[in-house]
């Protein structure tokens, strides 16, 4: 009996130990979610769309220089370009001499729509939100999982941190609206406000560190007062 008590609590210790190997795994990622995605219109017509992508980092390090491509792929029209392309061509005797590997869709259409996002700073356990706009009339697809390609990161606040895009590849963790994350994981603060509490911190320390300079500049002054009165 005991000798399968200790073979279950074994197991109970070993899917907890790969329990909070993989939570750890997971936390230590940038997290980054898209939303807030409305058309731009002209004249009645969507020439562009606007979003916004939100920053979180869950790593012990700061991450910066960072510039990221963000892609979607538009599954409909690469198909489209694919069978166009399939499209067989006939000799001049009325036969099958090939494909044409020619898509008038392609001409016109682009089958992957792109931009790219500069990232300010984005320190341990903060969050960043960015505006960014898209010129493209399928504002659908950004409800999808984007390919991201990072051009630049740097990872760490050392001088010799590598600032290669490599170091950041696997860095990066999409969430997206499907996931309870992207309603509970993410704190409602810009980077504007975010930059605000900071500035206001850094003003606190440095008032901290005069008063206490000032205190230590009247407590040697007084010594040496004090002194002055015994010789």
């Amino acid at each position: 009996m005991n000798f399968r008590k200790n073979i279950v609590l074994g197991l109970i210790g070993a899917l907890a130990a790969s329990a909070a190997f993989n939570a750890y795994a997971v936390d230590e990622k940038v997290t980054y979610k898209i939303h807030d995605v409305s058309p731009v219109k002209e004249d009645n017509e969507v020439t562009a769309c606007n979003f916004s992508v939100t920053f979180y980092n869950r790593t012990p390090q700061i991450v910066s220089d960072l510039s990221l491509d963000f892609s979607w792929l538009d599954e409909i029209v690469e198909e489209k370009i694919k069978e166009e392309k399939k499209e067989p061509v006939l000799n001049d005797a009325g036969k099958e001499s090939g494909y044409s590997g020619k898509s008038k869709t392609e001409q016109y259409t682009s089958k992957k729509i792109s931009t790219n996002l500069s990232v300010p700073p984005l320190p341990p356990a903060k969050q960043i939100s960015l505006k960014a706009t898209i010129k493209t009339d399928r504002c659908f697809l950004l409800l999808d999982k984007p390919i991201l390609k990072v051009n630049s990161c740097k990872y760490g606040a050392e001088k010799n941190v590598d600032r290669t895009a490599g170091v950041c590849n696997n860095l990066f963790a999409f969430i997206s609206p499907e996931s309870g994350e992207y309603y509970t994981e993410f704190k409602p603060i810009t980077y504007d406000e975010q930059k605000k509490e900071m500035e206001e911190k850094q003003k606190s320390e440095q008032n901290e560190l005069d008063t206490l300079y000032n205190n230590a500049v009247a407590s040697v002054k007084r010594i040496s007062q004090t002194l002055d009165t015994m010789q």
